[in-house]
């Protein structure tokens, strides 16, 4: 038997292996295996809320179609033997945004100066706004013949003589959205469901206000 033909028989009969290299997944003979052959992640992979990508590479996509898709940053032989790995457990982004300050900003906790800034600066827009609209009459919303209020959370239908101290049951915050979750920046609890955020229990007791229809609700989104 020739040495082709003997070759030829150890090429067909050759077991064929699965690469375990992150990202690659590929099956190969050892005969064909180079060192260009297999490209994988070296980084560990970053699953966070709805965003999935690796860390080594600056790259986020929210689809896991899409995050199998993504093609890996380094060559090398292929490999059957699993290397370890882990995931980034991070209850934020702050881990994830390490490898990955070009594509995205990290979350961070925000302190209270941050918070008193921010309100601050909302005052002072609402201030000239409020300023560029003086002398503009306000027109009232009303539903059913009756005053709406404009109080978060309550949206309730109401007659001025009746408004007592403690007719509104309302939030002091701006709703907050984030990931799929819903709440409000005064109160810790939170929903999944568009009706349960509606039911969400109430933090403040006051008068009603009356909701004018160039008013708006500002909506304050985590990033």
């Amino acid at each position: 038997v020739s040495t082709q033909s003997t070759w030829d028989l150890f090429v067909i009969m050759e077991e064929i292996k699965k690469c375990k290299r992150p990202g690659c997944g590929k099956e190969y003979k050892e005969s064909e295996n180079t060192p260009s052959s297999c490209r994988y992640h070296n980084g560990s992979v970053i699953f966070h809320d709805t965003k999935k990508g690796w860390a080594c590479c600056n790259r986020i996509v929210y689809d896991f179609e899409e995050f199998q898709k993504i093609e890996g940053c380094c060559l090398d032989k292929h490999c059957n033997v699993v290397a370890s790995s882990a995931f980034y457990k991070s209850s934020t982004v702050a881990n994830a945004a390490k490898s990955l300050e070009k594509e995205e900003k990290a979350s961070k906790i925000k302190s209270i100066d941050d918070y008193n800034k921010e309100i601050e600066a909302k005052k002072k827009a609402e201030e000239e706004k409020k300023k560029a609209t003086e002398g503009t009459a306000k027109v009232p919303v009303i539903k059913d013949g009756h005053f709406v209020c404009a109080n978060g959370g309550c949206n309730q239908a109401f007659d001025e003589p009746t408004n007592a101290s403690d007719s509104c049951k309302y939030h002091s915050g701006a709703p907050l959205f984030h990931d799929g979750k819903k709440g409000w920046t005064c109160c810790k609890g939170d929903a999944l469901d568009w009706d349960e955020f509606m039911k969400l229990p109430t933090c403040c007791v006051g008068k009603h206000t009356i909701k004018y229809k160039q008013a708006s609700i500002e909506f304050v989104h985590s990033k």
